[in-house]
């Protein structure tokens, strides 16, 4: 018999499994990738639309609280308001960049009373957003029935111990 060379073909079995392996790596990459890396511009307004529990107070503002009320329920406001008028016993409103807003004062003996009227500029620190409606729980003396009236009417206000009220311009 005759010998014919044979020639053994070279296995590229290899080179398969190499090309899957960079394949399901690509692939296992990608689906993790839309998970943690969100855009982080959208995120970011995510959060200051939140304004979550741990926001600065700050940064919130009255026209934010009126445009969604039942989401800063419990949150603290800090910032300067004007008063409009008119005034109740204990309330009064304040506005900040054309949005109004019915505040309380706990009423609380202080040895210098506090006398707010309209036109006054005011700081207000650490208050406090509450739900409106009934309210019944209010610190101090009770409630006049004009403050009641008036609260009755609001989806929301805010509530602020006059040693976190101070007053910044007299008209």
């Amino acid at each position: 018999m005759a010998e014919i060379p044979v020639e053994k073909k070279s296995s590229m079995t290899w080179l398969w499994l190499l090309l899957a392996a960079i394949l399901a790596a690509l692939l296992i990459w990608w689906i993790t990738a839309d998970e943690d890396d969100a855009d982080p511009v959208l995120a970011e307004t995510a959060i200051e639309a939140d304004a979550g529990a741990d926001s600065d107070p700050m940064a919130i503002t009255l026209a934010a609280i009126l445009a969604n009320p039942q989401s800063y329920i419990g949150q603290e406001f800090a910032g300067e308001v004007s008063v409009a008028g008119p005034l109740t016993d204990r309330g009064f409103w304040v506005e900040n960049d054309g949005a109004r807003m019915f505040a309380l004062i706990i009423d609380e003996p202080r040895e210098v009373e506090i006398d707010i009227n309209p036109g006054q500029e005011l700081r207000i620190s650490d208050g406090m957003i509450r739900e409106g409606g009934e309210v019944s729980d209010v610190e101090g003396v009770p409630l006049d029935d004009d403050t009641l009236a008036v609260l009755a009417d609001q989806d929301v206000f805010l509530i602020v111990d006059e040693d976190n009220v101070e007053i910044l311009e007299r008209p």
